[in-house]
């Protein structure tokens, strides 16, 4: 049955989608979730469209038009909360509830805490070790592919909190993860550092993306596959271009590779 309070059940539906987005949704699910809330609703005639970094509702209702654009600036992914948003899609879909309590029990959802800071760096640590040792890494390797890992995360972290764009973001991080097998290297300690970095660098590298990527143009959704491959081709240049800076510069000064 539709609700009184079209414009409040809009936002509701707004910030639905900008929550799926931020952590970490395929753009499908972000418009087949909010199709589905409309038609729990009894709204018929809707318009869904979203991109990664955008979502534009309309609802006409009693020859009204109701619309709203948000912007979403980033994203990241949550696989906890995606679950938890996507029981509360189902539920509210149910049961539909009025559209405050819909969107306060949103926003309970967006409050739960994300995992702690140190279980990242552990994963962060750990990925990096499994990977070294799996392109052929030794376990020296693989203890000093660790401090790389961890080394990523602290960069990410840092410029994240400082709203820095996803180029210079990547650039950092790479060059924080190139940096201490180069010191190694320069030490003489007997790494490959070829092997560290490989290993290290599956941390950086936009899988999920690129798999998005390849499943949007399937289903025949362009603009966001493209708006998508822009992201992936800015990643690799900037992973590039932070792994190039310090080894040219320590080929040029230091003459270790």
């Amino acid at each position: 049955m539709k609700t009184e309070n079209t414009e409040q059940f809009l936002n509701f539906c707004c910030e639905t989608g900008r929550q799926l987005i931020q952590n970490g949704a395929e753009i499908y699910r972000v418009e087949e979730s909010i199709d589905r809330l409309m038609a729990a609703y009894g709204y018929t005639d809707t318009e869904v469209f979203a991109i990664p970094s955008s979502v534009i509702l309309n609802i006409l209702d009693g020859g009204h038009n109701y619309t709203k654009a948000i912007r979403i600036r980033s994203s990241f992914i949550n696989l906890d909360k995606l679950e938890r948003l996507n029981s509360l899609c189902r539920q509210v879909c149910r049961e539909t509830p009025p559209p405050d309590q819909a969107l306060a029990q949103l926003r309970a959802v967006a409050a739960v805490p994300g995992y702690p800071q140190w279980s990242s760096y552990l994963a962060h640590g750990f990925v990096a070790v499994f990977f070294t040792l799996f392109w052929g890494g030794v376990p020296l390797d693989a203890f000093f592919a660790f401090a790389c890992g961890v080394a990523v995360k602290a960069a990410s972290s840092s410029l994240s909190r400082m709203n820095t764009n996803i180029f210079f973001t990547y650039v950092c991080a790479s060059m924080a993860m190139v940096l201490p097998p180069l010191v190694l290297v320069h030490l003489g300690v007997p790494v490959h550092m070829d092997k560290i970095v490989i290993g290290a660098i599956m941390l950086l590298v936009p899988g999920i993306a690129i798999t998005n990527v390849i499943r949007d143009v399937l289903a025949g959704d362009f603009l966001t596959a493209l708006t998508k491959f822009a992201e992936v081709l800015i990643i690799s240049m900037a992973l590039a271009l932070g792994i190039a800076i310090p080894v040219g510069m320590a080929r040029l000064f230091l003459g270790v590779i």
